[in-house]
């Protein structure tokens, strides 16, 4: 009898003993794979937006598309968070010539009224609704407590893309006016988009900063040109590296 209590308690204490080093392994682990979770929202989110940019440019210069945009609308969430969502939009020949003849191809940051209706279904965010759309992406769906992603912008902005480049446009924040040239691979461009996390961007603003130390990893841009080809690039704490 003694012996099987001696057993019981020992086996008792090797328990305890487990639950501990497992304690200790997760609160070491946890702070890693938070890292390693919101880098990969952050990079999941670029790659996204640049796909976006290049589906359309190339839908453009392709002829399928005779006009098309990349809209950045940001709000203020049910969180009480500002947060961004990426609209990509087109036209046909058909309406890009009514528009051209009307004066009206000016890359407007409309949510309906303006582009081609493609049958996709309406969509509500955010008390916004969308039904002239190619494709919507919302960092925000699905999180649960704060929201990981942010842009270097508040205002909601826009790039249209026309055929051989033909009929580009920069709107509001993304404007070569507002956005103000950031040097990439040695040269200035005003043509980009920065991508960082909602952690970094609050003590900014809401904004994600474009350079220097304020700027914290991970965070990226993505470069286009006028004819809509892409360039993707990860902040390395001095200086933006291509991807």
């Amino acid at each position: 009898m003694q012996q099987d209590q001696d057993i019981k308690g020992f086996t008792i204490l090797e328990l305890l003993v487990v639950i501990a080093i497992v304690a200790i392994i997760s609160g070491v682990a946890y702070p890693s794979f938070s890292k390693w979770s919101t880098e990969r929202k952050v990079r999941a989110a670029t790659e996204k937006v640049a796909s976006m940019i290049s589906n359309i440019a190339t839908q453009t210069q392709r002829g399928n598309l005779a006009y098309s945009q990349l809209m950045v609308q940001t709000f203020t969430g049910s969180k009480n968070q500002e947060s961004s969502i990426f609209v990509s939009k087109g036209m046909g020949d058909k309406n890009f010539k009514q528009k051209l003849q009307n004066g009206q191809i000016n890359c407007p940051v409309s949510s309906s009224g303006y582009w081609d209706d493609f049958g996709k279904p309406r969509k509500n965010i955010e008390g916004t609704n969308f039904s002239e759309y190619y494709e919507i992406f919302n960092p925000e769906e699905n999180v649960i407590g704060e929201s990981k992603i942010a842009v270097h912008f508040l205002l909601t902005s826009a790039i249209c893309f026309g055929k051989g480049g033909n009929y580009y446009k920069a709107t509001n924040a993304l404007s070569k006016g507002s956005n103000v040239n950031i040097i990439v691979e040695g040269s200035a461009t005003p043509n980009y988009i920065v991508i960082c996390t909602y952690e970094n961007a609050k003590k900014n603003a809401n904004k994600c900063p474009t350079k220097g130390k304020v700027l914290k990893k991970p965070a990226y841009l993505v470069k286009w040109s006028r004819f809509g080809n892409v360039s993707k690039f990860k902040w390395n704490g001095s200086d933006w590296n291509r991807q």
